[in-house]
């Protein structure tokens, strides 16, 4: 990953960390689709038609709101699995962070219905959600725990239900071997190894201490081993030869453990792809991919099969049209000088939604039209002077997704940060989360 990309998601984190802890926002999230005839399963159609109940109408919703469009989701899973997947390697639909911040609880029922045959999660309280909605896919935790979250999840099983850790330290393994003997119940675990270089959660077997660690854990009371698997660090890297020396270190590292510490190869999940593996590699799918930007649409590849559809959609309004002379400076820094009289909008959505302060544009009435000057915390002012006469307050305006024939996609502007601005979106914004409405296409 570049430095300008690295660069950009410290930005974007630290703002959003700065927003949080001046209180968010107090607006309303919507979903974004309506209950589905046809070809769709009875369980999705249902599930749609009761958001619908239990939200507002458009008419009701406040200026700026999220759509979240559940159908898209459940499209583009069948999308990938059948365009990208074989009939015996298992899905794993990656659901962290308030799924990307699209809404746990809106989508996970979908993620489901639609085959997922793993939930993968980083948080307690999303495990915790996942048992309050009674979803019945196994769930896995793709980071290393701290203790306090192990034993929160795993002394409360009545809560949290049955949940894999990734583990990549011996004793890491030793204390979940304690609670599970406390609490008589077996804990699947899955050995991340670090062979695709990432040093983060990983067993480094280039360390002898730490390959006989690997083979006693086998032995310890309470645990099972359920997986065996690696993240590699460059998978999206413009040659991929790296992630192929990775993926043959790995097989002959996972290969030693099975046939060392007597495991059986068939109770054993082999999985190492995430989305760029998923995409670029397809002889790394091995028993299961792990995927998850790519179930939001989200095209971060040239490989991303062209029908994914984009999830998140964020509408705001026309608040006030405001005439201002040729010469005018607009926002802070007076570092936008306008070259021409002008009719500005004003729209009530900026930094504190977690929108990217260099946005280009907007739809308005299907057509698109400039920003201008420094985004403030809660406005954002665009030059309408070429329609100003046909648009009138209060009139919709699309900062990411459709109206008309057009559409604002994330990766128009911030390919490599896509994943970061729809979680901080998502999440800044949790409460402004619909779903799409019956009426829409």
């Amino acid at each position: 990953m570049n430095s300008k990309i690295i660069k950009l998601r410290k930005h974007i984190l630290f703002f959003a960390l700065v927003m949080i802890s001046l209180g968010g926002i107090n607006n309303p999230i919507y979903s974004q689709v309506s209950p589905m005839e046809g070809s769709y399963p009875k369980a999705l159609i249902s599930h749609i038609a009761d958001w619908h109940i239990k939200q507002s109408d458009r008419t009701k919703r406040p200026d700026t709101y999220i759509e979240i469009n559940q159908k898209a989701f459940y499209d583009n899973i069948l999308l990938v699995r059948e365009e990208l997947l074989n009939d015996t390697t298992k899905m794993m639909i990656v659901i962290k962070s308030d799924a990307y911040g699209h809404g746990l609880k809106m989508l996970g029922k979908v993620a489901e219905i639609a085959g997922a045959d793993y939930f993968g999660i980083t948080e307690n309280s999303s495990i915790k959600i996942i048992k309050e909605m009674n979803l019945t896919t196994p769930v896995m935790r793709l980071r290393l725990a701290s203790n306090n979250e192990l034993l929160t999840v795993h002394s409360k099983p009545i809560e949290y239900g049955d949940v894999e850790e990734m583990v990549g330290n011996f004793q890491m393994v030793k204390f979940l071997s304690k609670l599970g003997v406390q609490q008589n119940r077996i804990i699947k675990i899955h050995l991340n190894l670090n062979a695709g270089g990432m040093s983060r959660n990983g067993f480094d077997m280039k360390v002898e201490k730490i390959r006989k660690q690997l083979l006693s854990i086998s032995t310890l009371k309470n645990i099972k081993i359920a997986g065996i698997m690696t993240h590699f660090s460059n998978a999206d890297a413009a040659d991929i030869d790296e992630t192929r020396t990775a993926l043959k270190t790995f097989m002959e590292q996972s290969r030693w453990i099975i046939e060392k510490a007597g495991l059986n190869r068939r109770d054993i999940l082999l999985h190492v792809a995430n989305t760029s593996t998923t995409l670029r590699l397809p002889e790394a799918h091995l028993d299961m991919v792990r995927v998850g930007s790519l179930f939001y649409g989200e095209k971060l590849e040239k490989e991303s099969p062209k029908a994914l559809q984009q999830l998140m959609s964020v509408y705001s309004t026309v608040g006030q049209i405001n005439f201002y002379p040729k010469g005018s400076s607009v926002g802070y820094g007076s570092n936008y000088i306008l070259q021409r009289d002008s009719y500005l909008a004003n729209i009530p959505i900026g930094k504190v939604n977690g929108i990217p302060r260099d946005l280009k544009q907007v739809l308005i009435g299907g057509k698109r039209y400039p920003t201008v000057g420094n985004m403030s915390m809660n406005t954002t002012m665009v030059d309408i002077t070429n329609g100003w006469k046909k648009i009138v307050l209060g009139e919709e305006v699309v900062i990411f997704g459709k109206q008309g024939h057009d559409e604002i996609r994330v990766e128009e502007h911030w390919l490599g940060s896509i994943s970061d601005i729809h979680s901080f979106m998502g999440q800044l914004n949790h409460n402004v989360r619909f779903s799409t409405p019956p009426d829409s296409t």
